[in-house]
Formats: structure tokens, C-alpha cells, sequence
């Protein structure tokens, strides 16, 4: 297989709904569509997932951009038999730009060799169980969105956190109206490591939380020791924190916390996640699928990694396709049917790009090498 033309599509997806999470609110999402085209004709897609600014991971959209425009014109031309044999081109690049190239590699070289991502990563589930994000709001606005997510099915609610009490009233709500629901927090680094921290995280513990993400603000690895280990019965799952795979097993190293939630184009791609899975799972830790506002592309490689985890795997964050953007990129629909979502197994990542939808919402002319 031999890479021939290479083009970005620079694109802004408007969310139907506000997203507010510690971070900041998102009203709109920049994703940059990247198409490889191999000398068969044959052509795999792939995202860039990192954000406008910098509040959540360091890489944005315009870095991104820039470490693509430096690599891209020396991969054409090149020849590949798998993805993987690129891999010293793509570590020249970091995270977000990693993770988009290689995910339109592992693309077009699954509808060269006519199987699924989830066939080439391994054994895997044809279906997997998923869980929602739910956005910060009133409270009155979040019990609504609990009670709507809880009539689709889903089988995790996460509730994205702040406050102590509006904390526990959310928690104390659901397992009030829907006992049996497994719910998840995430604080997106919002408390510092003090003892009124522990106390509240125990308290919330106690009253059915299962797992909550990135409880501490500028947390370092010693801290997250600390703090999972005065709480054994709740799992603390690494996801700011995380800057690449080296991260994970120095993590791994400090038992620095029970949980890990990995991101596709955070870590920097599929291969790279894969090799997580298997680093955590061989210290008995839980690994699991997080979701980053992406397209239905990138949901779908997010079902296909979430399909490897086996049967009793956490439910990922992928939510319906429909939840999220007024138009997505993909023509096909991601739909929760009893908390499942059916893993494309079509060649490739298995979907197919709605071209008038990238049109419409391309904000920057295509860029093209070759």
C-alpha cells in the first residue's frame, strides 16, 4: 500500500445543546477531517479531536495543524503493509495530529484488507455497553437529562461535578428513581487533596458512586496514590493527567489510582491505546473507553477499542450519534438499544463520510498534499 494524496478538511460542528463542563462551556466543535488516499484508490479517514484552546489537553487545533503541515508532505509516497509500519513518521508528531493519521491508516488499511477495525484489533464484542456524559446545569435542567438518558437505555450515567451538595443530591436522586443504575462522576480537577475531599469523596462512595474521574486540581501522581488509597471502595480514574503511554505505566508504578480513561486522540492513536488496555489490564486495573466530543467517525473507532475489553467491560462514554451535533460527518447512525451500541463492522472503521455535511460545515479551504 503506497500513500498517494493526503487532504484536511477543516470543519465546525455546532452542538445542539451547550456543553459545560469545569473547563468551560463548548458551543461549537472544530474537528479537522484528514483523508489519506492510497495509489489503489482506496481512502481511510481519520480526525483531528483536540480543541480550540487549551483548557483540557496542551495540543490544540492550530498546534495540531502545525505538526501535520511539517509531516504530511513526506508521507507521500511512502509504503506501508500496517499502520504500525509507520510508526517512527508518526512519532514525530504528539497526541491529537498522532491519532488522526493513524486512525485514517488503520482505515484504509482495513478496506484494503476488507475487515473491520474491530476484526484487526483482536477477538471482540459485537456489541458494547455505554454509559452518557451529562453536562453541568441546574438542577432542575440535570434531572431532566438524567430522566431522558435513563428512558434511552443507557447503562451509566456520568454526571459532570463541582459542588459537594449538588453532588450528593444528583447521586441521592438517581439511586432514589433508578436504584440499580451504575452512575460515574467526573470533576474535571476540581478540588484540592485536603481532608474535607476525602471525607465527601467517601460520602458520595457510601451513597453509590462507583467511579470518579480527575477529582483533583493539578494533581500529581504521589497525590492520586494518597487519595485511592484512603478509598478503597471507589475507583479514582486518571483521565488530564494522562499525557501519553509512558504516563500510564508510570501511573501503573505508583498505584496511582484504580481506573484509567483513554482517549484515542489524546494518547495519540489506536495502536497506542491497545497497548494501554493491555499494560492496565496485566496490573489488574480497569481500562476504559472516554469520549471527546467526537464525530461519528471517531465514536465509531471508540466502539471498536470499547469492543475489545470483554464482556463485563465499563461502559464507554459513546453516546447515540444523534446526541450531540445539529449535522454530523458520517451517514450512518450510532443508536443505543438497551444500552448498546452495535459495533461497525463494515471494512475499515466502517462508516462512510456524508459529504454534503462536510461541506457545509468546512470554515477553512482544503489543504492537499501530493
Amino acid at each position: 500500500m503506497k500513500i498517494k494524496q493526503i487532504k484536511l478538511f477543516p470543519l465546525n460542528l455546532k452542538l445542539k445543546h451547550p456543553f459545560v463542563t469545569n473547563h468551560g462551556t463548548t458551543l461549537n466543535r472544530p474537528l479537522t477531517l484528514v483523508e489519506i488516499e492510497l495509489s489503489s484508490g482506496i481512502k481511510g479517514y481519520g480526525e483531528v479531536q483536540a480543541f480550540a484552546d487549551d483548557n483540557y489537553a496542551p495540543q490544540t487545533q492550530t498546534i495540531a495543524l502545525a505538526e501535520l503541515n511539517l509531516l504530511l508532505p513526506h508521507l507521500i509516497g511512502l509504503e506501508f503493509n500496517q499502520p504500525t509500519d509507520l510508526n517512527f513518521q508518526l512519532n514525530q508528531l504528539t497526541s491529537f495530529a498522532r491519532a488522526s493519521v493513524e486512525m485514517a491508516l488503520w482505515d484504509s488499511y482495513g478496506k484494503s484488507k476488507h475487515r473491520s477495525l474491530a476484526d484487526l484489533l483482536g477477538n471482540h464484542r459485537n456489541k458494547v455497553p455505554v454509559g452518557i456524559a451529562i453536562g453541568k446545569g441546574s438542577l432542575t435542567e440535570t434531572k431532566h437529562a438524567i430522566d431522558i438518558a435513563m428512558q434511552n437505555g443507557y447503562r451509566r450515567l456520568k454526571l459532570k461535578v463541582s459542588v459537594w451538595e449538588t453532588s450528593k443530591h444528583l447521586l441521592n436522586y438517581i439511586k432514589k428513581n433508578f436504584p440499580t443504575e451504575l452512575v460515574s462522576m467526573d470533576a474535571n480537577c476540581a478540588w484540592s487533596l485536603n481532608q474535607d475531599t476525602i471525607v465527601n469523596l467517601q460520602s458520595l462512595a457510601n451513597h453509590g458512586l462507583t467511579l470518579i474521574e480527575e477529582p483533583l486540581q493539578h494533581g500529581t501522581l504521589s497525590q492520586y496514590t494518597t487519595l485511592q488509597k484512603q478509598l478503597p471502595n471507589l475507583q479514582i480514574s486518571l483521565d488530564e493527567t494522562i499525557t501519553d503511554y509512558n504516563f500510564i505505566k508510570k501511573a501503573l508504578v505508583f498505584n496511582a489510582a484504580d481506573a484509567f480513561t483513554l482517549k484515542q486522540g489524546k494518547l495519540g492513536g489506536i495502536s497506542l491505546v491497545m497497548q494501554a488496555i493491555n499494560e492496565i489490564q496485566s496490573h489488574n486495573k480497569l481500562p476504559w473507553i472516554g469520549g471527546m466530543l467526537a464525530s461519528g467517525l471517531g465514536r465509531s473507532v471508540d466502539l471498536a477499542l470499547a469492543a475489545q475489553l470483554g464482556v463485563n467491560s465499563f461502559p464507554a462514554d459513546i453516546s447515540a450519534s444523534s446526541r450531540y451535533f445539529e449535522q454530523d460527518i458520517i451517514n450512518e447512525d450510532l443508536i443505543v438499544n438497551d444500552g448498546m451500541i452495535d459495533v461497525p463492522n463494515k471494512p475499515g472503521i466502517g462508516v462512510t463520510i456524508n459529504w454534503k455535511n462536510v461541506h457545509q460545515l468546512q470554515n477553512q479551504p482544503t489543504i492537499i498534499y501530493k
